[in-house]
């Protein structure tokens, strides 16, 4: 039989590895491409960069919400709220510009580009210190799963895609010590006018600035003095070129008082929980293109601590301390853990087959897995294209609810509202001037996201707003305070639960269920104002609760770790006086969580009941 020679497989191995890495971009950007318009801050983004085209001035105060501009509620954090209305105005008018033009097709296409983008620097970073196709392919691959989780259509994507590129670019120098590196200036300069991420980039620049500090200390390497006065020329300016910014000095104001002066303000902000918080408390399954980047971490210093860079070494540990803090910046380790992991891997392992093996050996090793990466792609673009489609579509089914803003038009609905935070972006660009919201995800007034809070909650009282004489509730007060003519929630929330609001409005006299989808609810004030909309769109009790068991079911069938819609839907059937189908919903959600003492002691009041 013929036996292949050496030189032509090698051709072939070149060949399969080619076609690997077009088919698998390809496959990232299919992917990326049948990600319908999903995210919830989008619609603000467009909202502003809307205003700020028509107007030709950035906004000075908040628009879109009548809560926030009254005096009552003045504002005890301007900076911040100054940083949030001002820093992302360039993408903001990108945005809109791009959706006034196109629609959703326009903003998903550059979602994909800017995330397919970030990938092929990683793994031309990684081709460039000459890591094995198949060690790339692993850690390609690995962030691709973890760039799934950032397909908000948010200025943060230019942020995703500038953090893999500074890290080139100043990585490279060492290599290419080329006046390229000045492009950082420019880099920085747009970054800062589109993100306020671009503090991650400031970091990564002192961070090479410090290492390349101490290695001229220690005289490691050679620096000729033009080399350190490039470096060293462009890495100050481009970082004073960031604050050439609407808001300047601020981003690191804001940034270094997260934690402290602003953490009320972040209380409940899903990307600021940290990922053991979701893991521990069972809201999201483990995300295992994570854990092996968080357990290769201390793998690979174990290993490779005195030859790796110290400049690698405090990226790597810094963002890896900020991932465990934040779910947030999981993505910016998983970017640069992508990289510098993958390329000591790539030496760990040709070490340990380097003393087991032959070099024909290895490359034959080599060979084959470069094949059975080929055969993977393959099944990876066959597997998408079989079971997703370009729609380019906006994800009116579950997080933007086109419906029932229709609904509210088409019946011109009035007076002042109260909605879901995390709609109030959609409301803004749907409904704005001649509606404005309650509350939205900016977060800007720390008074109105307080009492926003006492509302959604159904709360009675608190520590600081004693009962009323009355005994009236205080979500009710508060509601009447506000003249507040009709409600707009969603039946559940992020983390899967009922909405205690919605449960009280239902069983309320004084609000009236008028439209209700899988989404979200509307209710009314039961007040001759709208007693056109109740006498033609009113809903009973059961049509609320049936959809709360629907979507939660729904929910529930396809999460299998989550309890939070078992115990929804026990809520909806308690209310509905169907004690024996509660107590079996709450029965399943405690084999879910079996440690919850907030399941156990529900449970047990049920089946008291049920007795």
């Amino acid at each position: 039989m013929y036996k292949l020679s050496i030189p032509k497989s090698i051709g072939i191995v070149k060949a399969a590895r080619l076609c690997a890495g077009i088919i698998l971009i390809s496959a990232f950007v299919l992917s990326f491409l049948t990600v319908p318009l999903w995210d919830y801050d989008f619609w603000w983004h467009i909202a502003t960069g809307r205003y700020i085209v028509e107007t030709g001035s950035l906004p000075e105060k908040d628009l879109f919400s009548y809560t926030s501009t009254l005096a009552e509620n003045k504002n005890v954090f301007p900076v911040w709220e100054n940083f949030i209305l001002k820093q992302y105005w360039l993408s903001q008018i990108i945005f809109y510009l791009i959706y006034d033009y196109t629609g959703p097709k326009g903003i998903i296409i550059l979602r994909t580009v800017l995330l397919v983008l970030t990938l092929l620097i990683v793994f031309w970073r990684l081709q460039r210190w000459s890591v094995s196709f198949p060690v790339s392919f692993i850690f390609v691959f690995t962030l691709f799963t973890l760039l799934t989780r950032s397909t908000g259509e948010r200025p943060v994507l230019f942020t995703i895609f500038f953090t893999a590129l500074a890290f080139f670019m100043l990585d490279d120098f060492k290599d290419n010590k080329g006046k390229k590196i000045f492009l950082l200036i420019p880099i920085m300069l747009l970054w800062s006018n589109l993100h306020g991420g671009f503090i991650i980039g400031i970091i990564i620049i002192v961070v090479f600035m410090l290492g390349k500090g101490i290695n001229i200390f220690l005289k490691k390497g050679t620096h000729t003095k033009k080399e350190i006065f490039l470096f060293y020329s462009a890495a100050v300016l481009a970082i004073a070129a960031s604050f050439v910014n609407p808001t300047g000095w601020d981003a690191f104001s804001v940034a270094i008082n997260i934690p402290f002066k602003y953490k009320a303000i972040h209380v409940d902000v899903q990307e600021y929980q940290s990922l053991l918080f979701y893991y521990r408390n069972k809201i999201y399954p483990i995300h295992y293109g994570y854990v092996f980047l968080a357990l290769m971490f201390p793998i690979v210093v174990m290993l490779r601590n005195k030859n790796m860079a110290f400049t690698h070494l405090m990226l790597l540990a810094g963002f890896f301390i900020m991932s465990i803090s934040a779910g947030r910046f999981v993505v910016y380790y998983a970017i640069l853990a992508a990289m510098i992991i993958g390329k000591e891997s790539d030496i760990l392992i040709k070490n340990l087959l380097a003393r087991r093996f032959s070099e024909e050996t290895y490359k034959k090793i080599i060979n084959a897995l470069t094949i059975a990466a080929l055969l993977s792609t393959i099944l990876f673009l066959v597997g998408i294209h079989m079971f997703e489609m370009f729609k380019f579509k906006i994800a009116s089914g579950y997080s933007v609810p086109v419906a029932a803003v229709d609904f509210i038009e088409r019946n011109r609905l009035s007076g002042n509202m109260f909605n879901k935070d995390g709609y109030g972006g959609y409301f803004a660009w749907r409904l704005y001037p001649r509606q404005k919201t309650f509350f939205d995800t900016r977060s800007l007034n720390i008074t109105v996201k307080t009492e926003y809070g006492w509302i959604v909650g159904a709360r009675d009282f608190t520590e600081e707003v004693a009962p009323s004489i009355r005994n009236t509730p205080l979500w009710e007060r508060l509601l009447n305070h506000y003249k507040v003519n009709y409600i707009f929630e969603t039946l559940v929330d992020m983390y899967g639960s009922v909405q205690p609001l919605v449960l009280r409005l239902t069983e309320s006299d004084n609000w009236i269920p008028v439209y209700c989808d899988p989404i979200s609810v509307i209710f009314v004030r039961n007040n001759a104002q709208n007693q056109r909309i109740i006498k033609k769109f009113k809903l009973s009790k059961d049509d609320v609760y049936n959809i709360i068991i629907l979507k939660s079911s729904f929910h529930a069938m396809a999460d299998k770790i989550n309890p939070r819609y078992l115990t929804s839907i026990g809520e909806a059937f308690y209310k509905m006086g169907r004690i024996n189908d509660a107590v079996k919903a709450y029965e399943y959600a405690l084999k879910r969580m079996p440690e919850s003492p907030v399941i156990k002691e529900r449970l047990d009041q049920m089946k008291s009941e049920q007795k």
